[in-house]
């Protein structure tokens, strides 16, 4: 072929991952993510006018990361000149791997509860239960329980375990869309340590700051009265993860059966195994 000829011949055109791999450096991944929740919470507010403005954060949520995907903290950023206050929704870099739908509906959740904070309503106790004030403000942003929430955790944590209707997913098809295609890698969990402040399915972190709401589960009130610790099952049964071929723990039944023991390895939850 000619010098000529090769000249007329068209480049190769660039692939969509090639665009945006040259358009995005590694050192902006986490600003484009953080750029998208912060696009999604503005579509929030625009449809529900009464969640407030919030300084949205995304970082590694160290050692709880495996429990916790976001939460929001009332008055927790404070303007370097005068007096005004902001509040703050933070979500965890290791939640991404849930997918944008699933990032989208927590950022929903904490709006819920950024909502009845402005609207002067306690939604959640200390030890994380939901209220009915909770799944009433949730209900109205679109959101609805998970189907497959057990009776524990609707026990433990109320309406906590949230995720969005298909009316929600279609007015905010955009909005995930761009948080998808933010979404260009996800922050391995620290299994071992670490620092940092720091939800996946019906992971819920049991810690509450003094004026901040965690994540996210059905239920009405918090019954009153002390409560009795519920006994542990100690006949241990055999959880697997999805390894090839799997790592095998052992663990009592109502420990596996709450998906909250992940491997290092696959990254996947250990559930619980046929015994042979």
């Amino acid at each position: 072929m000619t010098t000529a000829t090769a000249a007329l011949v068209p480049a190769p055109a660039a692939s969509p991952e090639d665009a945006t791999a040259s358009a995005a450096p590694v050192a902006e991944i986490a600003a484009a993510i953080t750029a998208a929740l912060i696009a999604g919470w503005e579509a929030i507010r625009a449809r529900h006018p009464e969640v407030p403005e919030a300084v949205i954060t995304m970082a590694t949520g160290g050692r709880e990361s495996a429990m916790k995907l976001a939460h929001f903290s009332a008055k927790r950023w404070r303007l370097r000149q005068g007096e005004g206050v902001h509040h703050e929704v933070f979500v965890t870099a290791e939640s991404l791997q849930g997918g944008a739908e699933e990032v989208f509906a927590t950022l929903i959740h904490e709006g819920a509860h950024a909502m009845n904070q402005a609207r002067g309503v306690d939604d959640c106790s200390a030890s994380q239960y939901h209220n009915k004030r909770f799944k009433a403000a949730a209900t109205e942003l679109g959101l609805v329980q998970k189907p497959d929430v057990s009776d524990y955790f609707k026990k433990k944590y109320g309406f906590a375990g949230t995720v969005m209707s298909d009316e929600t997913k279609a007015a905010y098809r955009e909005q995930i869309e761009a948080l998808d295609a933010a979404i260009r890698a996800t922050r391995v969990p620290n299994f071992y340590g670490g620092g940092g402040r720091s939800r996946t399915g019906t992971k819920v972190d049991d810690e509450l700051d003094s004026e901040g709401y965690d994540d996210q589960g059905e239920g009405e009130e918090e019954p009153e009265g002390p409560q009795q610790p519920e006994r542990e099952d100690r006949n241990y049964a055999k959880g697997v993860c999805n390894c090839t071929p799997p790592n095998v723990i052992r663990a009592s039944p109502r420990t596996l059966s709450r998906g909250k023991i992940m491997c290092a390895d696959c990254l996947g939850v250990f559930g619980p195994a046929d015994e042979d």
